[in-house]
């Protein structure tokens, strides 16, 4: 008796098994590396040097980042941050064509932008599937019309689909579910997008349902220090480095680029030699070693215990196999005389480090050509108000006298220095009379700073009793100044008093000295203010003149030594705690610790000027009598001279305004508002 026929399962019956069969399939034994070399084609189209089989011998760093990319590895999350040219993107491509042709899983990949999401596709991901047998058959057709075919930023295939998005749109990061997110070029996305946030964590979120099994890969060229993604994520992982033995002593190393040795003072080195590091070998090796010595390479975690969690990798284009070293060395070269900012690329694209934005203060030599020409110990026109200050040295007195303009623009009128021993009585009656001086103004006038600080932080009780027994002989605020290392405190802070002891008064009790008050300045927040400043004196005058509030001086006036005391500080990491915290790298500071002392000052004094205050001020500053009109002349260069007639221009079209409809001053307003508490009550 024959069997009875069988019975075709209905489509819908095929369908669901398929599915089910396809889910419930274990992950296959190969890893990423090793289906890429059994399967991927590179395509010409991409632009590798190596189009063909993929092999990863010739860039064996990436061995092990890709085994733990693979869906059969724990790790969750894998971190790379790297250079340039390194091949770093071909393993996001070799991970997708894995989990397309044999591993398939909803895939989210994410690029800073769609443009780039789009190029992504059309350089990357679309010649490798054209090119990739085991791709071309798996992936539903490109040109099909239907809902069920492919297109250029989704990807249908078996089991899975694969979404292109850029991450400035932030509804399509909301879309999908995923299991697998590729951040492309993390570094660069916006911070927040759409004002719904981040879209890193917009995407993470749509791996939810996989939490456990979920697969991130962060690849990335680094940012700014402290802005950097990839950079926060690598320091969350564990942290390896690729360590190649030495061809002469066998001693595993990082390939760093300080000790690539070249000629410096050739624009176009002819040649470049590695040194080892080992301070028992320290041999040259030649570049035509380093293939030999990547083969033998491997990874070293800094912190082993997340390897299999949250494996995370650097590396920089000194492991490159298409850049040879002699080209890095010219990169730098370049770069570092590139007056427009080019070590900040080379630092990233090169280094693969995050650039430190305290590095982008710009050279000595940039700024000493950006002296203006106004005369020497004047007030240019613009300028409507001056500040005073002091620093305190172990054999002399720095002062300095700065003028403001409407946008803190700050103007160096005049800086020298008292020799004297500050414990002496002599160097301070020398300053006495400086406090006693004035400085003339584009139309004529002797003009006064409106406070004058001393930096109280060294020969402390001297400081005191001086500021002591000026009080009340200036039309100003002569004034103690104490610096405070900490974010958010006000220019000048309240007030505290210390008792002042003069020689002999040592049986005296405290309670019954004299008080002098110390206001505590709040330095960092006015430091960054400061190097922003700077960075525009930096780009020079355009065509409408300097950029608003930048620095200024008199190019006569001021030397090389001086342009290098004003760069004195950094922002930078402290090695020692890894906090970011302003540091000294000159030994001497005073033009720098005197700009800030007396933006400080300009600070707590206009906190409450509102913009008719403003304007009285210009009113007040700005014009003078016919007959002073030719000492303004005589000293005005042809950009003051537009910046002056700007703000004759805007000071008239205000007062036009005010006339249709004039209002009261407000009350108890001076030229210069209500007078903080440290003025003592005193009108500016």
């Amino acid at each position: 008796m024959s069997p009875p026929p069988r019975m075709a399962a209905p489509p819908e019956a095929t369908a669901v098994f398929g599915a089910a069969a396809r889910a419930l399939r274990p992950n296959p034994r190969r890893n990423v590396a090793e289906w890429a070399e059994a399967e991927r084609v590179v395509s010409a189209e991409s632009g590798s040097p190596w189009p063909g089989r993929w092999s990863t011998a010739r860039v064996p760093y990436l061995r092990e980042i890709m085994k733990k990319l693979s869906l059969s590895h724990p790790a969750r999350r894998v971190t790379f941050r790297k250079s340039a040219q390194i091949g770093g993107s071909e393993c996001g491509v070799n991970m997708l064509g894995q989990i397309m042709a044999e591993t398939p899983a909803p895939v989210l990949v994410v690029l800073p932008t769609d443009g780039e999401a789009a190029d992504y596709n059309r350089l990357k991901l679309d010649p490798t599937i054209r090119e990739t047998p085991a791709l071309r058959s798996q992936v539903k057709d490109q040109t099909s019309r239907d809902e069920r075919g492919s297109t250029s930023f989704f990807k249908r295939f078996p089991g899975g689909y694969l979404q292109l998005v850029g991450a400035n749109t932030p509804k399509k990061l909301e879309m999908r579910t995923a299991r697998v997110i590729l951040f492309e070029e993390i570094s660069k996305y916006p911070r927040n997008v759409e004002g719904r946030g981040s879209p890193i964590k917009l995407a993470l979120s749509r791996t939810d349902m996989y939490t456990g099994r979920e697969k991130i890969f962060d690849c990335s060229t680094p940012h700014v220090k402290g802005q950097c993604e990839v950079s926060s994520e690598y320091e969350l992982g564990s942290k390896a480095a690729f360590h190649v033995p030495c061809p002469h002593c066998g001693f595993g190393q990082e390939l760093l680029f300080a000790n690539l040795r070249f000629d410096s003072e050739a624009d176009e080195p002819d040649s470049a030699e590695y040194f080892c590091q080992s301070p028992l070998c320290g041999e040259a090796i030649a570049p035509h070693q380093k293939e030999a010595m990547m083969t033998a390479g491997a990874w070293v975690h800094e912190r082993p215990e997340l390897e299999n969690i949250h494996p995370s990798y650097r590396i920089n284009i000194l492991y490159s196999p298409v850049v040879p070293w002699v080209d890095v060395a010219r990169r730098y070269q370049k770069a570092r005389k590139d007056p427009t900012g080019g070590l900040r690329p080379f630092y990233q694209q090169a280094l693969g480090e995050p650039w430190d934005e305290a590095f982008d203060l710009p050279k000595a030599d940039i700024l000493l050509a950006r002296g203006d020409a106004w005369p020497v110990k004047r007030i240019p026109p613009g300028v409507l108000f001056l500040a005073g200050g002091t620093d305190v040295q172990g054999n002399r007195l720095v002062w300095a006298v700065w003028g403001f303009d409407r946008n803190f623009g700050q103007w160096l009128i005049e800086t020298g220095e008292l020799h004297g021993d500050p414990t002496q009585d002599l160097v301070w009656r020398q300053h006495e009379a400086l406090l006693g001086r004035s400085w003339r103004d584009a139309w004529g006038r002797e003009v006064r700073p409106r406070s004058w600080g001393i930096d109280s932080g060294y020969l402390s009780g001297h400081v005191y009793r001086h500021v002591l027994m000026q009080a009340g002989r200036h039309p100003f605020q002569v004034m103690a100044l104490d610096g405070r290392e900490k974010w958010g405190l006000p220019p000048i802070g309240k007030e505290s008093w210390r008792p002042v002891r003069s020689p002999g008064q040592e049986h005296i009790p405290p309670e019954q000295l004299p008080k002098c008050p110390i206001y505590p300045v709040g330095t960092w927040d006015l430091k960054s203010e400061l190097a922003s400043a700077i960075r525009l004196t930096e780009r020079g005058p355009g065509p409408e003149g300097w950029s608003p509030g930048a620095l200024r001086w008199n190019g006569q006036m001021v030397d090389r030594a001086w342009i290098e005391e004003l760069l004195a500080e950094r922002f930078m990491e402290d090695p020692k705690t890894g906090k970011r915290v302003w540091a000294r790298l000159a030994a001497r500071n005073e033009a720098w610790d005197l700009a800030v002392y007396t933006r400080a000052q300009a600070r707590a004094m206009s906190m409450s000027l509102t913009a008719e205050d403003w304007d009285a001020l210009i009113a007040e500053t700005q014009g003078a009598p016919e007959a002073a009109q030719g000492d303004l002349l005589a000293m005005v260069t042809p950009s003051l001279k537009a910046e002056a007639e700007a703000a004759r221009r805007g000071q008239a079209e205000r007062e036009r305004l005010n006339e249709a409809e004039p209002e009261a001053p407000p009350p108890n307003m001076t030229a210069w508002g209500p007078a903080p508490s440290w003025t003592g009550g005193a009108a500016w």
